[in-house]
């Protein structure tokens, strides 16, 4: 039979699976990240676009600056 065990850590959610009884495992989820490459994690807000593009709040200001010619701007 084999053992699951869940991890949780701030980078990775995820199932490790050991392998043959030793105590060498391997991750079971694969990683998701956005179109600037980076890592989307339980509980981390995305957006997804009609063509498919799927882009991490943090990038969400230069996802729309390079692909709709959006200006930030600050009121002073």
């Amino acid at each position: 039979m084999r053992q699951l065990m869940e991890v949780e850590n701030p980078m990775v959610l995820g199932t490790i699976e050991a392998i043959n009884s030793v105590p060498t495992f391997r991750y079971i989820e694969r990683d998701f990240r956005d179109y600037y490459g980076s890592l989307i994690v339980f509980n981390d807000d995305y957006m997804e676009f009609p063509n498919g593009d799927i882009v991490h709040l943090d990038n969400i200001h230069t996802y729309l600056e390079d692909n709709f010619n959006a200006r930030f701007c600050t009121k002073k």
